[in-house]
């Protein structure tokens, strides 16, 4: 699947201009025994290794000429090596690895290859990276000297504290604040030590039931609500 996602196009000063741009990614990667597999699935003649084999073989021969500075042509396009870099005079010349001198290689797919892609793409639009949104990078208990300790097991009373990004939340709205979630439920610790940006403390309320909870942070900077997850586990004892 291609994902592709909405971003601020910082090359634009122009308001008058679009302002933003699509960016996409792949979600998965097709290997090459995936490929060789692939392509054994199509002809029982040959073996899943034979095509391993065959893909070898045009890898040495491709990388060969490339090397040569051919433009190669392949079933599905062309490839060839490309030279960029600067220079300060006409007579200056290129050297490859030298200031920024460097190769890269370019594709171009050819026709039917581009035709067929257009009419089969399967692709889906992602949600925006948005700047406002919380972040959460990291989870500690207090010590009682306020030290941090990367002990998540606690009792009672211990706190919690969060680190991370737009943290900040509106006490008074009952879906903004510190969830603690397991199988049985979500439940939203009321009592906070700190309510910064960045750094949130929160103690563990004595009605909260023993055991393990995934621990996520909810604002809403403006009409939307953010949620910031984080992997670490906080162990009630």
């Amino acid at each position: 699947m291609l994902n592709i996602k909405t971003m601020k196009n910082s090359l634009v000063t122009d308001e008058k201009k679009d302002g933003f741009c699509f960016k996409s990614s792949c979600s998965q990667t097709l290997s090459q025994k995936e490929l060789a597999s692939e392509m054994a699935d199509w002809n029982s003649s040959f073996t899943e290794a034979d095509y391993l084999g065959m893909l070898s073989v045009q890898h040495t021969i491709v990388t060969k000429y490339l090397a040569k500075g051919y433009s190669v042509e392949l079933p599905f396009g062309s490839l060839r090596a490309n030279a960029t870099g600067t220079c300060a005079n006409i007579q200056d010349g290129f050297t490859l690895g030298v200031g920024n001198h460097t190769l890269g290689f370019l594709f171009n797919a050819n026709e039917n290859t581009i035709a067929t892609v257009k009419a089969k793409l399967e692709y889906k639009q992602v949600p925006p990276d948005i700047t406002s949104g919380a972040k959460l990078y990291r989870v500690t208990s207090l010590n009682a000297d306020a030290s941090e300790s990367a002990n998540l097991s606690v009792t009672a009373g211990k706190v919690i504290r969060l680190h991370g990004r737009n943290l900040s939340f509106d006490i008074e709205d009952k879906n903004q604040g510190v969830f603690f979630e397991n199988e049985n439920g979500i439940i939203r610790l009321s009592v906070y030590n700190r309510r910064g940006s960045n750094v949130v403390d929160v103690p563990i309320s004595a009605d909260l039931a023993s055991g393990g909870y995934n621990v996520s942070i909810v604002t809403k900077p403006g009409n939307i609500y953010f949620t910031a997850n984080i992997d670490s586990m906080v162990t009630v004892a």
